[in-house]
């Protein structure tokens, strides 16, 4: 505890999570012919909240997609199978769906159509995307653009979540966003690297019946991220963010620092979160004002002040199979709660 303070008391970068994405990889076979694919991921994570913010509960179950593919030209490729997601203690399958993806390939650009690559591969900071939709929403739905060359990350999209028929109950629902990092600078052996995000979410809709009322929420972000890199694919990096919040007449703003230590093994992370009046429609609970605990919509709090200590330790079975541990205690400053969530993946990626 006493090496934790130390360190905390001089640095306040969420940990890389690419061992867990989920991507379509470009075939390298030849043309027409037609290869089989494999994505699963088996999991349980538990969140222990004793906030009035968060509920904690417990995800525990898996899902699979196999998928046949094929590249119809050099710069187009078909992705087609079945999604299947089961949770524990429950009869049958929580989820079953077609998955559909057309890929076009243009040097280092890449559009997909279809079931896009969602979730962790948009490498959005945890206020605005929580790491826990590639458990609870791992499919989305619709355009998607993306570049990378390098540590340059570039990823433009539309996802679909709900459409509406005139005269029903249903809002429309989608929500677009871009993540994007600069190609780094370095200066005298450090990388400066510098992001901006944002999220644009929308649900209304013509012509229902719903007296729900219409709404936009945007958040934007900037960052700067800075890289010290060692001997033995080791690495040393600090992430500060700016994130705001705007939902007319509404608006609040954040910070979010953050620090991580990484090897081929495992990662050590630090990061502090101070929200006022902020909200995001699909980041982690802990750090909204507004509450998405049961029962309890009414509850908000101004001001959110969260000290997060992160520890990954990743097994590499092989090139295909990752199992990654992570560990993740909370201390809330305000309301003076120390809590804790750890989670325990197994990926497979064939």
């Amino acid at each position: 505890m006493i090496f934790f303070l130390q360190i905390i008391n001089k640095i306040y970068a969420q940990v890389d999570n690419k061992s867990i994405e989920n991507n379509h990889s470009f075939n390298d076979t030849n043309i027409r012919k037609i290869q089989f694919k494999f994505n699963s991921l088996v999991y349980v994570k538990n969140n222990e909240y004793f906030n009035e913010i968060a509920d904690g509960y417990t995800l525990i179950g898996y899902y699979l997609n196999p998928k046949m593919s094929i590249r119809l030209h050099e710069k187009v490729q078909i992705d087609a199978g079945v999604f299947l997601r089961k949770e524990y203690g429950r009869n049958g399958l929580k989820e079953i769906e077609p998955t559909f993806t057309v890929q076009i390939k243009q040097k280092d650009w890449r559009f997909l159509f279809g079931n896009i690559e969602g979730n962790l591969s948009h490498r959005m900071i945890e206020p605005l995307l929580s790491f826990e939709r590639v458990l609870s929403k791992p499919l989305e739905h619709g355009f998607q653009a993306k570049y990378q060359k390098q540590e340059a990350f570039f990823d433009g999209w539309l996802d679909w979540q709900q459409t509406t028929i005139a005269g029903q109950t249903n809002q429309e629902k989608i929500w677009a966003g871009m993540s994007y990092y600069s190609k780094a600078v370095e200066l005298k052996g450090i990388k400066f690297q510098a992001i901006a995000q944002a999220s644009i979410y929308h649900s209304g809709g013509q012509n229902i019946q719903n007296i729900q009322p219409v709404r936009t929420m945007i958040n934007p972000t900037l960052g700067l991220r800075i890289k010290k890199e060692f001997n033995q694919n080791q690495a040393f990096t600090l992430d500060n963010y700016y994130v705001g919040y705007f939902e007319s007449p509404l608006q609040g703003t954040a910070y979010y620092l953050n620090t991580f230590w990484q090897n081929p093994k495992y990662q050590i992370g630090f990061s502090y979160w101070g929200g006022h009046y902020f909200n995001a429609p699909f980041g982690n609970d802990l750090m909204q004002s507004t509450s998405r605990k049961f029962n309890n919509e009414s509850h908000y709090e101004e001001s959110r002040n969260v000290l997060i200590t992160r520890i990954v330790r990743d097994w590499k079975v092989s090139s295909k199979v990752v199992v990654s541990l992570r560990i993740e205690p909370y201390y809330d400053f305000k309301n003076r709660i120390m809590e804790h969530s750890e989670g325990l993946y197994l990926k497979c990626n064939l």
